[in-house]
């Protein structure tokens, strides 16, 4: 994959392959005796949709083992906020890793296929089910969709106390409900101290850091962490830069970004009355100014709000 433009993609990444087990298995919610994590797949001939220089090199391949070892093909996708096109991007992909790669060579071998995505802020809405009963038709994308907003910061930390969650989780409980209290930074503090490998002891650190800065806790985590003994790699430093470096010009870009936001839905309101929850709750999560704004251009042209659905893709 070419290099990713912000630092927290990048530290999602760098968290996945610390510790895959652990990784996938938190984002599946499976204990450890339920699956087993093969190797992440190589798919650089696949571009992720919407990105043609990029490709996902987080897919992961795990076997069943309730189902004999049953081979799946997992894609994982971070999102800083929820991508409201994400169903279609991963529906898209998962065909095209499932026409293109194999768990071996054998005639008519292929993966069973799911997707996984991790929104670090706000809630999404990646799963679809189409359903047209008289026509016999039917399609049902599952996808499994963890949002850090909806995560207890709390019982992450009683489930990494007890063993069921891995360490690797530690940096994104900033995020998490309750994230900031205390209470939680001095259990956290608690469960880190111990990680014997002093690399990775710095990496949780370092990434928790990295994190905060997408919150209002940042600077609770700074003093809570000023301390921290530990070795931090020059990457985790680089992302952490980068990440306050972006907070800089998002600052800048929000006010723009919500306006967009507020224009688009005054005008499909004046246009078609009442916007489905669902409509509003995506473009409320569409963070880019210039899609806002081709959006904009959509609603005033279309004659409905079923011509708006079909033409923005939404």
């Amino acid at each position: 994959m070419t290099a990713s433009t912000n630092p927290f993609d990048q530290a999602c990444r760098y968290l996945a392959k610390l510790d895959p087990m652990g990784f996938v298995g938190w984002m599946l919610a499976l204990a450890a005796q339920q699956f087993r994590f093969v190797r992440w797949l190589d798919t650089r001939q696949i571009p992720f949709p919407g990105e043609s220089d990029r490709v996902c090199d987080t897919v992961a391949y795990v076997e069943n083992l309730s189902a004999g070892g049953e081979p799946w093909a997992l894609p994982i996708e971070f999102c800083i906020a929820p991508d409201a096109r994400m169903f279609g991007r991963l529906l898209v992909y998962s065909g095209s890793l499932w026409l293109e790669v194999k768990p071996a060579e054998n005639r008519g071998d292929r993966f069973s296929i799911g997707g996984i995505v991790l929104n670090l802020t706000g809630r999404g809405r990646a799963t679809r089910t189409m359903r047209w009963d008289e026509a016999g038709l039917l399609t049902d994308f599952q996808v499994r969709e963890r949002n850090l907003a909806n995560e207890s910061a709390a019982q992450t930390l009683r489930d990494i106390a007890n063993g069921t969650t891995s360490r690797v989780i530690l940096p994104f409980i900033p995020l998490m409900q309750d994230g900031g209290e205390p209470a939680i930074v001095q259990e956290w503090l608690a469960l880190a101290a111990p990680e014997p490998d002093v690399f990775k002891r710095g990496d949780y650190g370092g990434l928790a850091l990295v994190f905060a800065e997408k919150t209002d806790r940042v600077d609770i985590w700074k003093q809570a962490l000023k301390g921290w003994n530990v070795i931090q790699s020059k990457q985790v430093l680089e992302w952490q830069n980068e990440a306050r470096a972006e907070g800089r010009v998002e600052g800048r870009v929000e006010g723009r970004v919500e306006q967009g936001q507020n224009s688009l839905l005054a005008a499909m309101s004046a246009r078609f009355g009442t916007i489905p929850i669902d409509l509003q709750e995506a473009i409320r999560s569409t963070s880019d100014a210039a899609r806002l704004g081709g959006l904009l251009v959509i609603a005033v042209r279309c004659a409905s709000l079923d011509d708006f659905r079909r033409d923005s893709g939404i």
